[in-house]
């Protein structure tokens, strides 16, 4: 059964991020463009058996069913709502970064 991707606001700004501290910081603006091309499918699989992925490890945050996986560097969090058939993409941050606390700051986006 396919899922349908929804991509919240905090991720949509988290990509357009990545790709501006790629192009800026390396002067890479064709590695910029490769890692979000990455980014978005790794998003695309999403549709097939989301739940492949695990959980995170945090009790507060695994119970509101936020799912991780991986786009090299960045870590991608979503949820999957089974009612509605949708996996909503949350956040996407480096995986060096305080994702714990970055999660759990910014939760308006977590039902």
């Amino acid at each position: 059964m396919n899922y349908n991707i929804r991509i919240m606001s905090p991720a949509k700004k988290d990509i357009r991020e990545i790709h501006r501290y790629i192009s800026e910081e390396y002067c890479n603006s064709t590695a910029a463009t490769r890692r979000v091309i990455l980014i978005y499918n790794k998003i695309q699989s999403l549709s097939q058996n989301p739940a492949r992925f695990p959980l995170v490890q945090d009790d507060f945050l695994s119970a509101k069913g936020i799912r991780v996986t991986s786009a090299e560097t960045q870590k991608i969090f979503y949820i999957i709502r089974e009612e509605i058939k949708t996996v909503s993409v949350i956040r996407i941050l480096h995986g060096r970064r305080d994702w714990l606390r970055i999660l759990k700051q910014d939760d308006d986006y977590i039902e």
